[in-house]
């Protein structure tokens, strides 16, 4: 799927995008309180189209809003209708931001990027430590397979299964909105702090510690007794960190052995990937309770 075609696509798109537009106001409410839009924050909307949802991110006082879409023809309407909003025309992936974003949404538009890894973890480098990333569609996985089995086949992929996504943003993400359900998609969580390192094609978070060399061997280590808790807090935290990064490399191979035919095996290994996630989000929870008492 080339994207110059994907920019074609929606060129030829934009003159009737918005007269074709069916809006379900209370989804979309549901989304963006998802996503935790509200006054003061500075918001990136990511594939924004000719902007459908900027007035409503305008009706919740946000400082600012940033748009960007590959179409040109998508962000010339934009740009008329909405001049008082800097509309970017280009490529997320590549295109460089003078600032990093408390919100990033990408708002009916992820089957349109056909490497949906490569692109969380480049909308993650724009999301501030704390801020939150938000892939949503205003309607159900199978209306939206149903309804890019026409023309729109050509530059769409298929949506991938929430939890698949949800492993996705975990290297990067504390993910704590999963739905899937006849009226909307969306997978939602906040940015932990750390660097975003890619090693050999795949990508980790890490978070800022003192610990960066932990190697596997045959034998136990011991931490001593008199271990400062602050040493203690770095290896679970860079544990939680490593968890989610294998987490997201099982759900990578889950992606291939499903593109191989094996629909059940896929859905199994999910599965497991879903109670991996689960089990570290207790650890995890752990960690943020002795981080607490640590600090008081």
């Amino acid at each position: 799927m080339e994207k110059k075609k994907i920019a074609e696509f929606f060129d030829q798109c934009a003159p009737w995008w918005d007269a074709d537009m069916v809006r379900n106001e209370v989804t979309i409410t549901t989304i963006l309180d998802n996503c935790g839009i509200t006054g003061g924050m500075d918001v990136l909307d990511v594939a924004c189209g000719t902007g459908v949802l900027f007035p409503d991110y305008l009706k919740r006082c946000v400082n600012s809003v940033t748009g960007i879409d590959i179409s040109p023809e998508m962000v010339r309407i934009a740009q008329s209708k909405f001049p008082e909003i800097q509309v970017l025309c280009g490529d997320v992936e590549q295109t460089s931001f003078e600032k990093q974003f408390d919100a990033v949404m990408v708002y009916n538009a992820f089957p349109h990027f056909p490497e949906p890894a490569r692109l969380i973890e480049a909308l993650a480098r724009l999301v501030k430590p704390g801020g939150r990333l938000s892939i949503a569609h205003g309607m159900s996985r199978a209306a939206l397979q149903k309804h890019h089995a026409g023309r729109a086949s050509e530059v769409s992929i298929d949506l991938i299964h929430e939890k698949e996504l949800a492993a996705l943003f975990a290297p990067f993400f504390d993910v704590d909105v999963i739905v899937s359900n006849d009226q909307m998609y969306q997978v939602a969580g906040t940015r932990r702090e750390g660097q975003i390192h890619s090693h050999g094609g795949h990508r980790h978070a890490h978070a800022h510690s003192s610990i960066h060399d932990h190697s596997h061997t045959g034998g136990h280590e011991h931490c001593s007794n008199d271990t400062p808790m602050e040493e203690l807090l770095a290896l679970m935290k860079y544990m939680v960190s490593h968890n989610d990064a294998h987490a997201q490399e099982m759900a990578e191979l889950a992606a291939k052995i499903r593109a191989a035919g094996k629909e059940h095996a896929y859905k199994r290994i999910m599965d497991a990937v879903a109670d991996f996630d689960i089990l570290n989000a207790k650890f995890d929870a752990v960690l943020k309770e002795l981080t607490e008492e640590n600090t008081q």
